[in-house]
């Protein structure tokens, strides 16, 4: 699956080995990739990225894992996420990469169709703690004050 594009996204897929692979592109300034050290294996199976923030503020960075089934299978740091959003007008793809790609790697490919099939895809977003959705709506404000000061 893949939102965005190398401009700003991210993408979950599956490469010609069979390694799982997230990448995030971080505003086309960096970009963030983990791969797994092993081919996933074939047959039924369940995938997941897992990203564990470093702070309960817009931006912050992390840990990311990848799983296969209930086995951790690769895991990397990601420094920085996008604060806000995503391009507007590069969507999300289910099962392929449309139209500007979020990962360079696969661009000749594009839109780098999985030939497999996809039964379901969840996205599953912790509840956040009280104290640490205040910090985040503060953090926003203040920097909406120092855009607006600044023209």
């Amino acid at each position: 699956m893949a939102n965005g594009n190398f401009i700003g996204g991210f993408a979950l897929w599956v490469d010609e080995t069979q390694r799982l692979h997230h990448t995030c592109s971080y505003l086309g300034v960096e970009t963030y990739r983990q791969a797994s050290a092993e081919p996933i294996p074939t047959g039924d199976v369940r995938v997941r990225m897992l990203f564990e923030s470093d702070r309960p503020v817009l931006g912050s960075g992390g840990l990311v894992t990848l799983w296969s089934n209930d086995r951790q299978i690769g895991e990397g740091v990601m420094a920085n996420t996008v604060p806000l959003a995503f391009s507007s007008y590069a969507g999300m793809d289910i099962s392929r990469d449309n139209g500007l790609v979020v990962d360079r790697d696969y661009e000749d490919r594009a839109p780098y169709a999985f030939t497999g099939t996809v039964n379901e895809v969840i996205f599953d977003l912790k509840p956040v703690h009280p104290d640490a959705e205040k910090a985040l709506h503060e953090h926003a404000s203040v920097q909406a004050v120092g855009r607006g000061a600044a023209g």
